[in-house]
């Protein structure tokens, strides 16, 4: 499930950075040559975007795949998830995995398509790539927060005091 959601985040981000060449590529050809132009662009791109962008798209493609599938996986098994703290965190994480996977100035992501692109961003000193860091950290995080106490078992121990036997869930 991760690689599937891994491959759809990278996808969707390779659709917003090339919508104009797409919908030129579908008025001319039609729908399936443009699916093939796509997966052509989808296998090249990173050859469009800077190196550091391409490395951090991927790597926030896996981590987002990857907090996706252990919140799935801890709401199956009934856990749930650890609380606001890590909503919250999971939250901020996918808002700016989203907003500026690669480097908001080389057209990837939300920011480009909100037309926050680099002339608002080159006001940072690394040209919004600082957010991709951020958001790689914040992904991170927030998937230890929540592999933490997956796997803890709660075993019940024999408690003897004065001749009792009482069992303890602790």
């Amino acid at each position: 499930m991760t690689i599937i959601i891994a491959l759809v985040f990278y996808s969707i981000n390779v659709l917003v950075s090339s919508w104009s060449s797409l919908t030129g590529f579908y008025s001319t050809l039609g729908f399936f040559q443009t699916i093939k132009f796509f997966i052509i662009l989808s296998f090249g791109f990173k050859e469009t975007i800077m190196f550091h962008s391409f490395v951090s798209l991927i790597i926030i493609s896996i981590l987002f795949g990857m907090l996706f599938s252990l919140v799935g996986y801890k709401v199956s098994i009934g856990k749930g998830t650890d609380g606001k703290r890590v909503g919250l965190f999971g939250g901020v994480g996918l808002f700016l995995a989203a907003f500026a996977p690669g480097c908001a100035a080389c057209g990837v992501g939300l920011a480009s398509f909100f037309g926050i692109g680099a002339g608002v961003l080159s006001f940072l000193p690394y040209g919004g790539f600082e957010l991709s860091i951020a958001s790689i950290g914040i992904l991170g995080f927030t998937i230890v927060m929540i592999t933490k106490n997956m796997y803890v078992c709660k075993i019940k121990r024999l408690n003897i005091e004065k001749g009792k036997h009482k069992w303890n869930n602790n």
